[in-house]
């Protein structure tokens, strides 16, 4: 069973994503936290506060940056991992990289074989079929190694986060008036998740 938690501000969302995990997980403390998104971004206090807000419930962080560790290793990490988390950033960088480290098949396969998986804005996003349309919320020249923006295409919709919050208030609606014709949009705020169990989905 598929089973996605996905989130503009993970530790704005924390409650509702400890409740989810203790009806799916049954006790399994362990999460494979990757903080890549953020490697390109001047601030990343969400990242920490997405961390802190883990342990505060007893979760073990095992954190994995897969742009500065082998593929090896990244694969070797990601096939033991039972809960995956990726945290927010850049999202075509995120996608770069995970391509870049042929991760990006393997989160795809480890999604359909029942690991858990969290993803905070960037990490939601890669997860529909395309990212171009985070263009106006995102740079997209800071993955220079990324020549195309489809995506892992696990779900059929595509999550807007951050929808009218600070600092992307314009943005975020810029790109709603863009696309809600063409693409199926699923806005969150910072306080709202979606979660995905197999084909079907639900904001909390």
């Amino acid at each position: 069973m598929k089973t996605l938690f996905l989130t503009s501000y993970l530790a704005g969302t924390i409650e509702k994503l400890v409740n989810l995990l203790q009806k799916e997980q049954s006790g399994e403390k362990n999460i494979l936290f990757i903080p890549t998104a953020g490697n390109v971004e001047e601030y990343t206090g969400y990242i920490d506060e997405g961390q802190a807000a883990l342990q505060q419930y007893g979760f073990k962080l095992d954190v994995l940056d897969i742009a500065n560790t082998d593929l090896q290793q990244c694969h070797t990490v990601f096939l033991n991992a039972t809960i995956i988390c990726l945290s927010g950033g850049n999202t075509f960088y995120l996608l770069q990289e995970l391509k870049r480290k042929k991760l990006d098949q393997l989160l795809v396969q480890k999604i359909a074989q029942g690991c858990f998986y969290i993803g905070e804005s960037a990490g939601a996003m890669i997860l529909a079929a395309n990212i171009e349309y985070n263009k106006i919320m995102d740079d997209s020249s800071l993955a220079s190694e990324l020549n195309n923006y489809t995506a892992l295409n696990i779900i059929d919709f595509y999550p807007l986060p951050h929808y009218i919050e600070e600092p992307f208030v314009e943005s975020v609606q810029q790109t709603y008036a863009k696309y809600k014709n063409n693409l199926p949009l699923v806005p969150i705020n910072n306080q709202q998740a979606i979660i995905v169990r197999d084909n079907t989905y639900s904001i909390v």
